[in-house]
């Protein structure tokens, strides 16, 4: 009887000490939550960034479009389908270069030739 209680109070303190050296699934578990709650804040700011410029750009159309002011507002987006507009490149290497449809590239030059 007395060599049972040994026997099990030896492999209780063996199980506790290993319980410190092995690894807890908890806490992995816990930083993977924290990595993905990460990744998941950084894609809603870069989408949050993404529209602000969008709005931004229907802003500066909204404005041209009205005769309020008679300044041209260009944003480095409009400047360079311009730019590539004036050297003599398609719309489609232009839609490919800044990421627009075809559509976007017509009607920004229609615009802009209306200004012009």
């Amino acid at each position: 009887m007395t060599e049972a209680i040994i026997i099990l109070t030896s492999i209780g303190i063996l199980l506790f000490t290993l319980s410190f050296f092995m690894s807890n699934k908890f806490k992995v578990m816990e930083e993977q939550i924290e990595q993905l709650s990460l990744s998941t804040m950084q894609e809603s700011y870069q989408l949050k960034k993404k529209i602000k410029i969008l709005e931004e750009e229907l802003l500066t159309d909204d404005v041209m479009e009205t005769d309020f002011t008679k300044t041209t507002v260009q944003t480095p987006l409009l400047r360079k389908i311009i730019h590539l507009s004036q050297s003599g490149a398609s719309i489609q290497t232009i839609a490919n270069e800044t990421n627009l449809s075809e559509y976007d590239i017509r009607s920004v030059l229609n615009q802009f030739n209306k200004e012009s």
